[in-house]
């Protein structure tokens, strides 16, 4: 049952990205930039070497204390979250923490 949720999940979460592409691209002048996974390890965990469950763990200082249902899930939201700070939209908490990318 665990597998189904998952892959379900999985599924719901390529959808929304297929959206918000063609959200991007249909604004016609945008380009698409991707953030580099050791940049999200780096906004969200202050350390560019940080493994998905101390990411996960992170995510609490910007969004409480969440139940994520898969890394996936808790990947998209620290890629969301580092949007946000790369954009100056959000603070971040670790800039002096990591030199080291």
């Amino acid at each position: 049952m665990q597998d189904k949720r998952k892959s379900r999940v999985i599924e719901v979460l390529h959808k929304v990205i297929g959206v918000a592409d063609l959200y991007a691209w249909g604004l016609g002048g945008r380009k698409f930039e991707e953030i580099p996974a050791v940049t999200v390890k780096k906004y969200i965990t202050g350390n560019h070497l940080a493994e998905k469950d101390d990411v996960a763990l992170a995510l609490s200082k910007f969004v409480g204390e969440r139940e994520y249902a898969c890394d996936d899930e808790s990947d998209a939201v620290a890629v969301g979250i580092s949007w946000l700070i790369k954009e100056g939209k959000l603070d971040n908490p670790n800039k002096e923490k990591d030199d080291g990318e």
